[in-house]
């Protein structure tokens, strides 16, 4: 340890003893330049003065450039500078467009997807030859002519390969244009997801179950809460009921 401190001090000062003789050997050269220099007074004087002339002249050169620069972009900044105050005074105005389509865009996409659900033409509405059975072209009728105009698009569910795909596109573009023989025809568009459906019998059952269930219709029994009251009938025909009892006697 003893020895490692004595290394690192010769080192330092080693070290100190260069750098000593280096700025000897520097202030050396200078003198003797000086002293050498044989040139007259004068004419150091206007080599010093042309000199700082010429540092003086690139400063202000500096300067006029950035002042160039600087007013380049002053009416971009200054426009911008006045749309951020805009802004600023009318904030939240301008965001809250963003805000409200943010909260309006989900039930946006669910309202497409239960039209496209239901414009949906799925596997059991074609036939083994991938042509649009009876059911099929009751829905496609249905979809354009009584759906809203902007949801007149009818899906068709892909097939197994792209030839079972093709056919099943081809037979409901043939159903859509006996419908519409003459006009802008309805967009036909391929679908992956299959539409929930269920079997008809179970249809049935349910349909079956809910007109056991109904209740026969009937109307509820009288109360003292609903029952008519004596208020009801008007002061001067109860009178001229009473009048009229009267002169029979």
């Amino acid at each position: 340890m003893q020895r490692m401190r004595e290394e690192r001090h010769q080192c330092r000062c080693r070290a100190e003893k260069t750098a000593d003789e280096s700025d000897e050997a520097v202030n050396g050269l200078c003198r003797r330049s000086i002293l050498e220099t044989d040139q007259p007074r004068s004419i150091r004087k206007g080599i010093y003065t042309m000199r700082r002339s010429i540092f003086t002249f690139f400063v202000f050169g500096s300067i006029l450039g950035c002042v160039d620069s600087t007013q380049a972009g002053w009416p971009e900044f200054r426009h911008q500078s006045g749309i951020d105050y805009a802004r600023n005074n009318c904030w939240p105005q301008p965001f809250r467009g963003a805000d409200a389509n943010s909260v309006v865009a989900p039930f946006e996409i669910m309202r497409n997807n239960g039209w496209r659900e239901n414009n949906t033409l799925g596997s059991l509405l074609f036939s083994k030859q991938n042509t649009v059975s009876e059911a099929g072209q009751l829905k496609i009728e249905w979809i354009v002519t009584q759906a809203p105009s902007n949801q007149r698009i009818v899906y068709v569910k892909s097939g197994r390969n792209k030839e079972e795909t093709a056919a099943r596109v081809e037979s409901v573009q043939l159903a859509v244009s006996q419908l519409i023989p003459t006009g802008p025809l309805p967009q036909i568009l391929v679908t992956d997801i299959e539409p929930t459906t269920s079997s008809g019998a179970y249809q049935t059952l349910v349909h079956r179950a809910l007109i056991k269930t109904t209740p026969t219709p009937r109307l509820g029994q009288f109360t003292g809460l609903n029952a008519p009251s004596q208020q009801s009938v008007a002061p001067s025909a109860a009178n001229a009921g009473n009048g009229g009892g009267a002169g029979g006697k």
